[in-house]
């Protein structure tokens, strides 16, 4: 495609046209605003959005932008998919770009859901590739009912490595750090597997299990070992070279058996003292602290006779 591009611009004719009309020649992306890109999304389109931490398109910026406008045709007939660019700090910390430290990016956002493009930013061919073969989600959704099972963690992980992602409701930084999480599962495909586990959804007993407490947090588990991501620094490069190598610097753990009910019940209720430190002195938190406690011992109660009334039953 690139050399395609050379032949074109080594003809006479349009060398001269470049000259006389170079704004026929430029074909810059469209520059949306902040509420346009989000009104896009929210239609249920596919957008690949060029985020610029200027607002004029220079350096990085424009080698992104020249490569999207060479590929911009392909993509909208292979993906039916907008190709923009704008300049909004306030989505692009949405999507986990420091504009101060991060520069311009390219996220895809396919469904609603954001994929980082990690490759240089002048390799056109490359790019086309990685946002064509890259339209459904590689990262696994886990659960307290599924994760054993597609994990097989406690029996050796032979069903791969697994790196998770442990999130939380109301976990900003986790949101943020989905478009970087899809670009790792993408980087790490055919050899480790990417999945995220949402404590408040499905994921709570699991969670505890682990002993998570801080948000997110990452561990990788292989053959029935488990390795605690603990770099001050989250990004596709550090968690790829984690998950590869970098977690053989870590010291590597015993995968610990699910907790009984109860115990399960009680850490929960400490997560969210914990959680709510404002709340805690308060008389209406005192009663729901109570409630929960008694609702736990008559759960773990009757789960205890149901069991025993069955023995006698056989």
């Amino acid at each position: 495609m690139a050399s395609a591009a050379i032949k074109l611009v080594s003809s006479p004719f349009v060398f001269l046209l470049m000259l006389t009309c170079p704004f026929i020649w430029a074909s810059p992306l469209e520059i949306l605003s902040e509420e346009e890109v989000k009104q896009l999304i929210s239609d249920g389109n596919d957008v690949v959005v060029l985020f610029s931490n200027k607002v004029e398109c220079t350096g990085r910026c424009e080698d992104l932008e020249d490569t999207l406008a060479l590929i911009r045709e392909d993509v909208v007939e292979a993906l039916n998919a907008w190709v923009v660019r704008t300049h909004s700090p306030a989505l692009a910390e949405e999507y986990g770009l420091n504009n101060k430290k991060v520069g311009s990016e390219v996220v895809f956002i396919r469904k609603g859901i954001p994929l980082l493009y990690t490759g240089h930013a002048s390799d056109d061919d490359f790019m086309l590739h990685y946002l064509v073969t890259n339209t459904e989600s590689k990262v696994h959704s886990l659960s307290d009912v599924n994760f054993e099972h597609l994990t097989q963690a406690a029996t050796g992980a032979t069903t791969g490595d697994w790196l998770v992602m442990f999130s939380r409701s109301g976990c900003d930084t986790c949101t943020q750090l989905r478009a970087t999480i899809e670009a790792v599962a993408v980087n790490l495909q055919n050899q480790k597997n990417v999945a995220i586990i949402d404590r408040d959804n499905d994921g709570g007993q699991t969670t505890r299990r682990f002993g998570v407490k801080t948000f997110p947090s990452f561990i990788l588990f292989r053959q029935g070992r488990m390795y605690r991501y603990n770099l001050p620094v989250i990004d596709d490069k550090t968690l790829k070279s984690f998950a590869l190598e970098g977690f053989r610097n870590v010291r590597a753990e015993d995968i610990p058996h699910p907790k009984a009910p109860f115990d399960d019940y009680t850490e929960c209720i400490a997560d969210w003292l914990r959680e709510n430190p404002n709340v805690v002195y308060t008389g209406t938190a005192v009663c729901v602290v109570g409630i929960l406690t008694i609702g736990g011992l008559l759960m773990w109660s009757s789960k205890a006779n149901t069991k025993k009334l069955t023995k006698k039953r056989q």
